[in-house]
């Protein structure tokens, strides 16, 4: 797509308000800039790390504060993927925060007598990380800290030490020793916050990456400024946009950010389904009731999605825009058959997802329509679900292969992958072949060759082909269990 130049007479910079460590903050700022960027330049806080600059190694974690659902929750983030923009009407907690050297936070003291800092570069995005999950979790389990940690690295420790200190902090603290009393007394102005923000015009001689960051204010603005603007980008999360700026250096006319517009923001039970908002994180998805109930799988799933810090403001409408051959959630919406409800100022108009995919990267959506939300049918309780990824690492990784798959109690079967094709596809030769007594490794062996995957740096065409297999089998194994 053609990208617009620079604009002349200068920018609109928005005007944001939130609150910093306790304390109220209004600030103008440049269209798209980096939460970690606003907090290094422009506030001189340098607490905070920069390293890889691309979401991976949890040096920029921050926390976040917000009212979710008549509580206010808190929320460790990647600060270089979070649009600064983002941050109005929220508390936002750096490590300069939380401690001093006169009087360290419980985290701070817990692990310097647990030795569990070296360099010392890793480890403000280490205490943010167990700041939000302690904050959130009375006594977390081991397995809840490592899901709070896997998005941050550390060169030096070894991670025992820091393991260690966050055993001992879920054992002696609890969210009432682990939030200070100046984050609570910001709790109800959070919920009282009414401000917009706003756009103000001012001359520049920089010449940034996005020209302009639009924060509509509802759905029929949001409608108005598609149409104004139909090449604009939607962004929810923004995850994918901020690493092509933070690191290809690719340039951005307009933005339009949707994660503030309460409309979309919703997961909603109806006769048709389960409709998930396009502005509802990953982490709200695995908090679901809803969801945890009636289609679990997706929640798994959800867990090997990127980390925790991305999980909380990365969108499942994200994944599906992005239209990635190698979108962790396409292959398992895809045998949910899910639909996509895609809206604009001509109306409404539903969309089987399967139908959604025309090509490499290419999806149906028209300029002025976007995404609203994702509808998944409630399959029945005896359909066998499963979905596999493929990935050099647990979490914080992109898919090699990943595929899904659904047989239903008459031995009607599907099987999906991404990564194998220019989209995510359908196994047909699965579909037509399939029965409860089939010959699986034959079967595997003769899907494999249905593909033609491409070679890259995440595995050769040879390599994908073996995961096709494997995956297969291991489909086997579970549905024999």
């Amino acid at each position: 797509m053609k990208q617009e130049q620079k604009p002349s007479g200068g920018y609109r910079y928005n005007r944001i308000s939130f609150f910093l460590n306790g304390r109220f903050r209004s600030l103008e700022i440049a269209p798209g800039i980096s939460t970690l960027d606003l907090i290094t330049k422009q506030l001189h806080l340098y607490g905070t790390k920069c390293s890889c600059n691309e979401g991976d190694c949890g040096a920029c974690t921050v926390v976040i504060a917000q009212p979710r659902e008549g509580s206010i929750v808190y929320e460790a983030i990647t600060s270089c993927l979070y649009p600064a923009a983002k941050l109005h009407g929220k508390h936002l907690i750096t490590v300069e925060g939380l401690g001093s050297p006169q009087l360290l936070h419980p985290i701070q003291k817990a692990l310097l007598e647990h030795h569990g800092t070296q360099c010392g570069y890793c480890t403000p995005g280490f205490v943010m990380s167990l700041f939000a999950c302690l904050a959130s979790i009375s006594h977390p389990d081991h397995e809840s800290i490592l899901a709070a940690l896997e998005g941050n690295l550390c060169r030096c420790t070894g991670y025992q030490s820091i393991l260690d200190a966050a055993a001992e902090l879920s054992r002696t603290q609890d969210p009432g020793t682990i939030v200070p009393q100046w984050c609570r007394d910001i709790e109800p102005k959070l919920f009282a916050f009414d401000q917009l923000p706003q756009e103000v015009h001012r001359p520049s001689a920089s010449h940034f990456q996005i020209s302009r960051y639009l924060l509509p204010k509802d759905l029929d603005q949001l409608k108005e400024m598609l149409a104004e603007y139909p090449r604009a980008f939607l962004i929810a999360g923004g995850t994918d946009i901020m690493v092509q700026v933070n690191v290809q250096r690719k340039r951005f006319g307009t933005l339009i950010d949707l994660s503030n517009l309460p409309e979309l923001n919703q997961i909603k039970l109806s006769r048709a389904g389960i409709h998930i908002g396009a502005a509802v994180s990953y982490t709200q998805i695995m908090d679901s009731g809803i969801v945890r109930c009636d289609l679990p799988e997706l929640v798994r799933l959800c867990r090997l999605i990127a980390s925790k810090q991305i999980r909380n403001f990365g969108t499942l409408a994200g994944n599906i825009g992005n239209a990635s051959p190698i979108g962790d959630s396409l292959p398992l919406l895809l045998v949910y058959e899910a639909r996509l409800l895609l809206s604009s100022q001509r109306g409404c108009r539903e969309c089987a997802l399967q139908d959604f995919f025309i090509g490499y990267r290419l999806t149906v959506l028209k300029e002025d329509e976007f995404i609203r939300e994702i509808i998944i049918p409630i399959p029945p309780r005896s359909a066998f679900i499963k979905s596999l990824k493929t990935a050099k690492r647990r979490a914080v990784d992109i898919s090699s292969v990943v595929s899904a798959i659904r047989i239903e109690e008459d031995g009607r079967a599907t099987l999906t992958f991404g990564g194998v094709a220019a989209q995510p596809v359908f196994s047909e030769f699965f579909a037509q072949s399939f029965s409860p007594t089939a010959d699986w490794s034959a079967l595997a062996e003769l899907v494999a060759r249905e593909f033609t995957p491409l070679s890259d740096v995440r595995g050769s065409a040879d390599y994908r082909r073996q995961m096709i297999i494997n995956h297969i089998l291991r489909y086997q194994e579970a549905y024999h269990a």
